[in-house]
């Protein structure tokens, strides 16, 4: 296991873009500007990531996140004080760090399907149709 993960956010079965937007905007408040978000796979939920920054690598052609890295238990202690935050997910998050595992892992397919791609949150507040 490693003995720092990345702050990620899952939020499923949004029916309310309303609700979702003020839940980034309190993310933002609470971990600062440099947080992304984009569709999860089903297209029925959010992935919001917590970054230090962005960089271009230039051997791929692409930006790329300066990972903001915490402890694992302090990564579930945020999430599991978060509403909106998938409990699901948080329990087996929970269960994987008492078995050394990794924890907070977004997955970009799952079931075949595909996420949306990362764009700055703040972008999104002032125009959640571009997801």
């Amino acid at each position: 296991m490693s003995d720092k993960t990345s702050l990620t956010f899952d939020v499923d079965d949004v029916d309310d873009v309303e609700e979702f937007t003020a839940f980034v905007s309190s993310i933002i408040a609470q971990h600062g500007d440099n947080v992304w978000v984009r569709k999860s796979s089903s297209g029925e939920g959010y992935h919001l990531k917590v970054v230090d920054g962005t960089f271009f690598n230039h051997d791929t052609g692409q930006v790329e996140f300066k990972e903001r890295l915490l402890a694992p238990q302090k990564v579930i202690e945020i999430r599991e004080n978060t509403d909106g935050e998938c409990r699901g997910r948080l329990k087996g998050d929970k269960a994987r760090l008492g078995a050394g595992m990794n924890v907070g892992r977004l997955f970009f397919v799952k079931t075949g399907q595909v996420c949306g791609e990362w764009i700055p949150a703040n972008l999104f507040l002032e125009n959640p149709s571009l997801i």
